[in-house]
């Protein structure tokens, strides 16, 4: 993501980037509104974040800057500067174009990260620093390797539905209608746009990766409509954009002008957004939306709840019977059951929080997972996705006494090799583990929390072979069995029980920092970022011991 990208103001006008059309509206009121206060700076997890995105950019710009008729671009010299020499590269037939500039156009700016020459112009294609990979045996979707961008190709077993398709094709829709009222899109026959993300297509014929082409005129998604008679109605992705784009630069016109078209409420996007106090401040204490921490609805669904039944504070929202709302789910990204389901779950958290209650059991208390030999399990990887950290603490039963915590580990950078030879280790390991337990007649289970220690390792056959059978995702058990009121991270559900990390930032971003950091020529530095990921990752396994005993303990004192 490039700074340009921001919504701003050029020449007295309004211009929006890439990301208003897919982000909140009341954070676009909040940064055109002459009464907000200085935009806040992004917290540091954050700012990892976008380190990291950037880093992954980089990764990825060396390999398109291989492509034939490749041509890189800075900002070295300011933006204008890269705009000029965009055009120029355009204009001159360049086959790909890498950290480009387009020139504002209209009431839009935007600079996508690569431009791809198709037919008689360009298409647009973003880089992000998550996965694109959505696995279908019957299906195929479309796709082309950096090295040839433009030579697009459908690619059996995978699909083009994915968590962050409509996120990234409205961005790319965005750049589409710059460059169509440019002149200089590929024509109707190519309204397409790419994603190339950091998963693994190494056996479709990535290297690693591939770029994910997304059609933006075919009917993706049902989505909620006031003039439908259902109440729902399917849109492309260009159609997507085009109304929310319209609706936030109608959204930043008005909060220019003093007026105010959208009120805050607490939607998923606020855990990253720099307006979050900004809008609990004007919520108010008593705002039911800012009370609920996890499984929050989307604004039009507040918006409903708000206007058409009156819920504005904790206790109405607590007070609420789901029934009475029978519009609430054609607001729903998953209208029937599930739309009701996550109304009587919001109500039923509403009601959690006014009692402060922590978790609870969705029925009655399940039995709780044991074994003979018990084995925590979670990897740890690093910026290019190899695993250099096999996890495990192994345990006597129940007897934290006795758990010993001994991962597999190397902090020398690994190549494709290196990472195989490190999971076959792994893999030994556990088969060892497990040939001593069934020698003395006892059950093992091998626990992990949440679903990478499977989906990263599979492409291992030895590592397959060896948790075959033996792994228990304590995650989605936790999830069928409990309701808490912030959710099922890890770094949630274990404080419940008093655990706690041994290391300050614990997360997967601090990870990957720490892992370059592991890897120093300082040996200070080395060792310091090697004391760190040891306790971190020896923490996370131990939590999930700790959630175990902890709901052990919990049930009997029920």
């Amino acid at each position: 993501m490039s700074a340009g990208e921001c919504v701003s103001m050029a020449t007295g006008e309004i211009v929006l980037g890439g990301y208003p059309a897919k982000m909140c509206a009341r954070a676009v009121h909040n940064d055109f509104s002459p009464s907000s206060p200085p935009r806040p700076p992004v917290d540091e997890a954050t700012q990892r974040l976008f380190d990291e995105g950037i880093a992954f950019e980089g990764h990825v710009n060396a390999r398109l800057a291989q492509a034939p008729g490749a041509m890189v671009l800075t900002d070295v010299d300011g933006w204008d500067a890269n705009r000029s020499a965009t055009l120029a590269a355009m204009r001159a037939g360049a086959a790909v174009i890498v950290n480009g500039r387009l020139p504002d156009v209209g009431p839009r700016t935007g600079a996508p990260d690569v431009l791809v020459r198709i037919g008689i112009g360009y298409v647009p294609v973003d880089v992000k620093n998550h996965g694109t990979r959505s696995e279908a045996k019957t299906r195929s979707a479309t796709a082309s390797t950096l090295d040839a961008p433009a030579a697009l190709r459908q690619v059996g077993g995978l699909s083009d539905a994915g968590t962050h398709r409509e996120s990234d094709g409205i961005q790319l829709a965005h750049y589409t209608r710059m460059l169509q009222d440019l002149g200089l899109h590929a024509g109707d026959d190519h309204l397409v746009g790419g994603i190339i993300g950091n998963s693994d297509f190494t056996p479709e014929g990535g290297d690693p990766w591939l770029i994910r082409w997304y059609g933006l005129t075919d009917p993706v998604k049902d989505t909620y409509s006031a003039s439908a008679s259902t109440g729902r109605a399917k849109r492309s992705l260009l159609e997507r954009y085009d109304h929310e784009f319209a609706f936030r630069l109608k959204v930043a016109r008005e909060a220019a002008d003093g007026r105010e078209l959208v009120r805050p409420f607490r939607v998923d996007e606020c855990g990253a957004c720099v307006w979050a106090s900004c809008c609990r401040e004007v919520a108010g204490p008593e705002d039911a939306s800012f009370a609920i921490e996890k499984g929050l609805p989307t604004a039009q669904q507040w918006r409903h709840l708000y206007d058409k039944h009156g819920i504005t504070t904790l206790a109405d929202l607590a007070a609420l019977e789901p029934g009475v709302c029978v519009e609430w789910g054609s607001r729903d990204t998953q209208p029937g059951a599930r739309a009701v389901g996550k109304l009587e779950t919001l109500v039923r958290r509403a009601r959690m929080t006014m009692a402060g209650v922590d978790f609870e059991p969705l029925g009655a208390w399940p039995q709780i997972p044991s074994a003979d030999v018990e084995v925590d399990f979670d990897i740890e990887w690093d910026l290019d996705g190899r695993i250099y950290m096999w996890g495990l603490r192994v345990r006597d039963g129940q007897d934290d006494a006795t758990a010993v915590f001994a991962p597999v580990v190397s902090y020398v950078p690994l190549d494709d090799d290196g990472a195989v030879e490190l999971a076959r280790e792994f893999a030994a390991v556990i088969d060892r583990i497990a040939t001593d337990a069934e020698s003395a007649g006892k059950s093992l289970q091998i626990y992990h929390w949440t679903n990478p220690e499977r989906s990263r390792t599979s492409k291992y056959p030895e590592v397959h072979k060896a948790l075959e059978g033996r792994t228990f995702d304590l995650e989605a058990w936790f999830r069928k069995a409990f309701l808490t009121r912030r959710g099922t991270s890890i770094k949630v559900v274990a404080p419940l029980f008093g655990f706690r990390w041994s290391v300050d930032d614990a997360g997967g971003l601090q990870s990957q920092v720490e892992i370059e950091r592991a890897r120093s020529a300082d040996p200070a530095e080395a060792a310091a970022g090697r004391a760190w990921l040891h306790r971190y990752n020896q923490s996370d396994v131990a939590a999930q011991a700790a959630i175990r005993d902890g709901l052990r303990a919990a049930r009997i004192g029920d």
